[in-house]
């Protein structure tokens, strides 16, 4: 990682930061930038922007550059649980364990895109070679619904919808202790300064983070909740379960592992949206290592 710092003169007032950035290493493209930034890895003034930020003269720019390894895009034939097929997007329901997208820092693992090349050819006609319409994300080891989009209108569309909040977002989720019935957690999230890799309610300059709850079955030491994202932060639900004393089972990074399942207990399991002006509703079933853990759990009222 190379960490550079400009300060914007008057010429580079007003621009946006992710062209600047771009400006400054014309060898990387825009998206890198933009993906750099989203990652928390480009600071104004000490402070976290979007990538639309417009400049202002004497800003001083902090860039963490991290160099992009050979990613591996190979098309890979792994099985993919495709819910729903529209000639412009697919519902993919993701299994536990697997990526989304490749990465730097793992550039030879198999990921959905690259099952994704193999099942849908027309994903190779996409600009961004990394992403292939690519719109959000869940954790390699959160399962549940994902949109990916066939055509890159397509994902111009739900890129805008993800970024207006007009796409509805519920998870299961297992946490530890009982929560209240219902609740809303407001915690500001950003980048965990001491462990890069990890997120935080902590940290001063967190963007907005909204997550609404509700208790839908409890058992003798832990709860099932039904989770509404308001806005879609990295780690968003994990971080803010944490942050009410409720970590959710099987979260290694912001809880604990736990016998019952061996990885986070979360699966994104319904969405609905409107595109192109018909209404969409989607619903993922519980994963067979989620259903094994809620029974192994004894009802709170049989108590």
């Amino acid at each position: 990682m190379t960490k550079k710092t400009f300060i914007v003169d008057a010429l580079d007032a007003s621009q946006r930061l992710d062209q600047f950035c771009f400006k400054q290493f014309p060898d990387y493209s825009r998206s890198f930038f933009q993906q750099l930034i989203d990652r928390e890895e480009i600071s104004v003034n000490n402070r976290i922007k979007k990538s639309g930020y417009k400049l202002k003269e004497n800003d001083v720019i902090i860039c963490n550059l991290i160099i992009p390894k050979t990613l591996n895009l190979e098309p890979a034939n792994i099985p993919i649980s495709i819910l729903f097929e529209h000639e412009d997007f697919l519902i993919v329901n993701k299994q536990a364990g697997l990526s989304v997208h490749p990465s730097a820092t793992k550039p030879e693992e198999i990921t959905l895109v690259n099952g994704l090349l193999h099942h849908y050819p027309e994903f190779t006609s996409f600009d961004s070679k990394e992403r292939p319409g690519i719109v959000h994300r869940l954790d390699k080891d959160t399962s549940g619904i994902l949109i990916v989009a066939r055509t890159v209108q397509a994902a111009i569309i739900f890129s805008r919808m993800f970024n207006e909040r007009t796409v509805n977002k519920k998870y299961l989720a297992l946490v530890h202790g009982h929560t209240d019935l219902e609740g809303s957690i407001e915690f500001p999230i950003g980048r965990n300064l001491h462990h890069r890799h990890k997120m935080t309610h902590t940290n001063p300059d967190g963007r907005e983070a909204l997550t609404h709850f509700n208790v839908i079955q409890y058992f003798e030491d832990k709860t099932l909740l039904s989770v509404k994202i308001i806005t879609g932060r990295t780690h968003q639900i994990r971080v803010h379960c944490t942050a009410i004393g409720h970590p959710i089972v099987g979260d290694s990074i912001y809880g604990s592992t736990s016998p019952l399942i061996n990885r986070q207990a979360l699966h994104a399991a319904e969405t609905s949206f409107t595109y192109k002006d018909k209404e969409y509703s989607f619903t993922a079933p519980l994963p067979d290592e989620m259903q094994a853990a809620l029974d192994k759990l004894k009802p709170y009222e049989d108590i």
